[in-house]
């Protein structure tokens, strides 16, 4: 009897085994300034004006003065950054140039926006989130000059300061509520003083040359990695587990995690819930959402235990400490 019994063990984890089928994925990996990873959409705008005049004008739009170039320059930070945010997959973004919203015109963080008002405008952009720049600062150092007879080098620095808020309207919460200082190094070499200071790039050009250089290092704080990992995946079951599987290797997981998503809590047989939940636990670990991951690999544990799925929240499991501790040691920023 007891060798029945390990026999039909034996037997029953070779036909688990059968099932399983190994892939190598990528899976989202937070950047250094952590977003949740189901923020897809962003309305990227600025509240920035460089004006004068009595507050209560400012807001509507009518200006005593107004710094035109830094204006541009400011803006010229928004075109870099949503071109930079569209170039991945991590985002889609809807650029807005001078919407109407309270202004501020200075280099740091004003009150946050209302928001009931930032839910209105979600609602009717659909978009999931904001990226505003609150304010904005442009500063050139002096030119300093250095070399001996011959050999000259000139060189400035200019310093960007951008005051950015992301707003998550739905659950009222901010993902970033900081003031960064980017400094960017320019230098002109001559035979002589003046012909090294010649060399240099005038403000204008350098301003928006540093407004680039300050939009690139923004996104790379936010961007993602994506690491490659071998994981397994239950590809048969019934017809809609195959259909699933057929998706898989076409690359279209969106149309795998439906049908998984659907099995895992309406298919009659418990053993197929059971194996679309594991497969939903590699669906989330993909997207970055670890936590919803390891719910469903628990599931599937709780449904039918077995030594692949203790193992794959075992993984999961460690995948999470790591970040968290990541998040102590402020390796990764997070501030929602």
């Amino acid at each position: 009897m007891k060798k029945l019994t390990l026999f039909l063990s034996f037997m029953l984890t070779f036909l688990i085994a059968c099932q399983l089928q190994k892939v190598t994925v990528d899976v989202y990996t937070p950047a250094r300034l952590m977003y949740p990873p189901d923020i897809r959409t962003v309305l990227l705008t600025s509240r920035y004006v460089p004006a004068t005049g009595p507050y209560e004008d400012l807001q509507w739009g009518a200006y005593e003065s107004v710094d035109s170039l830094k204006w541009a320059q400011s803006e010229s930070v928004l075109d870099t950054l949503a071109k930079r945010m569209v170039s991945g997959s991590d985002f889609l973004v809807k650029l807005k140039h001078y919407p109407r919203m309270f202004r501020h015109n200075e280099g740091n963080l004003p009150d946050p926006l209302p928001w009931g008002g930032l839910v209105t405008v979600a609602n009717k952009e659909f978009v999931q989130s904001f990226m505003i720049i609150e304010g904005f600062d442009l500063q050139k150092s002096p030119v300093k000059i250095t070399g001996k007879e011959g050999d000259f080098t000139a060189g400035f620095d200019m310093q960007v300061t951008l005051a950015i808020r992301v707003y998550e309207p739905e659950k009222m919460r901010l993902l970033d509520d900081s003031v960064y200082v980017f400094s960017s190094h320019f230098n002109g070499q001559g035979k002589n003083a003046d012909e090294a200071e010649n060399q240099l790039p005038d403000d204008k050009r350098a301003g928006f040359m540093a407004c680039a250089h300050a939009a690139d290092q923004y996104f790379n704080l936010i961007r993602h990695s994506d690491l490659k990992v071998v994981r397994n995946y239950f590809k048969n079951g019934d017809s809609t587990m195959v259909r699933a599987d057929s998706a898989v290797r076409q690359g279209k997981w969106g149309r795998a995690e439906s049908k998984w998503k659907w099995l895992a809590y309406n298919s009659p047989d418990s053993m197929i819930q059971a194996k679309a939940s594991y497969n939903m636990a590699l669906a989330c670990e993909i997207q970055g959402k670890l936590n919803q991951a390891v719910g469903y690999a628990r599931r599937s544990e709780r449904m039918n235990p077995t030594k692949k799925t203790s193992e794959y929240v075992r993984i999961l499991n460690e995948r999470i400490l790591d970040y968290e501790e990541q998040v102590r040691e402020g390796k990764l920023i997070k501030k929602w």
